[in-house]
């Protein structure tokens, strides 16, 4: 079992915002904060998603439709 691409981007993009974080300006770090929360939420989401539509497509083959 694999992890999809779209999990994979997003958890990608939450790394790059918090590589970003220490050049940032203090005023605007929260932004960075947020938007790794964002790809956090995102990453888990879809993760989750893929790991039901697996299950769900196993169940559908081994019941032979």
């Amino acid at each position: 079992m694999g992890a999809g691409r779209r999990p994979l981007f997003f958890f990608a993009l939450g790394l790059i915002c918090l590589l970003l974080a220490p050049v940032t300006p203090g005023e605007f770090r929260w932004v960075n904060y947020s938007m790794f929360g964002l790809a956090l939420f995102w990453t888990i989401a879809l993760g989750l998603e893929e790991v039901g539509n697996l299950r769900e497509g196993e169940g559908r083959n081994r019941d032979g439709g």
